[in-house]
């Protein structure tokens, strides 16, 4: 590349012919102007130089020019939570926010009905993913949630617990969870527990079914059969428990000695079935029930298909 000194130079010629053949141009008649071929070339080696003055400099080889684009004028595009992170959470306080929306994939390991009306989902999560740059798990989550994170979808099931029957009044959630062992994509507010001390996603704003999963569920799960199938596995007054395919959705219903369905709080849950198949209902007795034999039914329903079973049980 030649001194700047010399490109100025060349340019302050270039800019001389320029202005003798201007002068050339005005002073001589059409027939004497320089031909449109030679005017082009002039017009490209001025061109030329002032391109190379505006590079900062032109050598004999190839001149090239290189945008740089630095990392932080990249952007990063951040999920946005829509909903308000307090709506029908019973005892919001209880709930630190640890970043106000993360999104994240992983598959469903277990899913099971609260007595606050929540589900309780714990997300086995693709690897390599944060929570707004923060680890997604705690100790707590490690050593009590099988190392799943766990997603908290407000007011879906029937509300057993007193404290938590306020923050559902008037509204149920519509959202439709996908069974046990989808992939998904999840999204909603950050936060630990503090009372008991995992972090969660709660309330869970949204989940989608995404594509095939890495995760495969426990080994120690029972293959279960392709055939929706429900078997009672106890059945005594105040309690009912069955199997059935991981991901049904099962709800259970007892006929009293006096041929009356209880309604007791404990039997409105609708439960989904985890990993290992197993549902069940523990619900309140009462001492002046007519003595005799009573009868528990459970009824589990899963990609359309509806299966019930029936067993006895004793009032004495």
């Amino acid at each position: 590349m030649g001194d700047k000194r010399d490109v100025a130079e060349e340019v302050e010629a270039v800019g001389d012919v320029s202005d003798r053949v201007g002068q050339f141009w005005t002073s001589h008649p059409a027939q004497h102007r320089m031909p449109q071929m030679k005017r082009s070339r002039l017009a490209l080696v001025s061109m030329t130089v002032l391109v190379c003055l505006g590079l900062a400099g032109c050598g004999s080889g190839t001149t090239s020019a290189t945008t740089e684009v630095s990392p932080s004028s990249l952007t990063v595009v951040k999920p946005v939570c829509v909903g308000d992170p307090h709506a029908h959470v019973y005892s919001p306080d209880r709930l630190q926010l640890l970043a106000p929306c993360i999104d994240l994939t992983g598959t469903i390991d277990l899913e099971r009905a609260e007595a606050d009306g929540d589900f309780h989902i714990r997300l086995h999560l693709d690897p390599g993913q944060t929570c707004a740059s923060q680890p997604c798990l705690d100790a707590d989550n490690v050593s009590q949630q099988g190392g799943d994170l766990v997603l908290e979808p407000a007011c879906e099931n029937p509300i057993t617990q007193a404290d938590a029957v306020a923050a559902c009044q008037g509204y149920h959630n519509p959202l439709v969870l996908p069974p046990v062992g989808s992939h998904v994509m999840v999204m909603g507010p950050f936060v630990l527990d503090t009372d008991h001390g995992w972090n969660e996603i709660h309330p869970l704003e949204s989940i989608t079914v995404v594509g095939a999963s890495s995760f495969s569920p426990s080994p120690t799960a029972p293959a279960a059969p392709a055939t929706l199938t429900v078997t009672i596995t106890a059945s005594t007054y105040g309690n009912v428990a069955a199997t059935t395919l991981p991901g049904a959705s099962c709800k259970a219903q007892a006929k009293l000695p006096s041929g009356r369905v209880s309604t007791a709080a404990g039997l409105q849950a609708t439960v989904v079935a985890g990993n290992d198949g197993v549902v069940s209902w523990s619900y309140g007795t009462v001492s002046t029930t007519t003595k005799g034999t009573g009868t528990h039914t459970v009824t589990c329903i899963l990609n359309g298909a509806t299966v019930s079973a029936s067993a006895p049980f004793t009032v004495a």
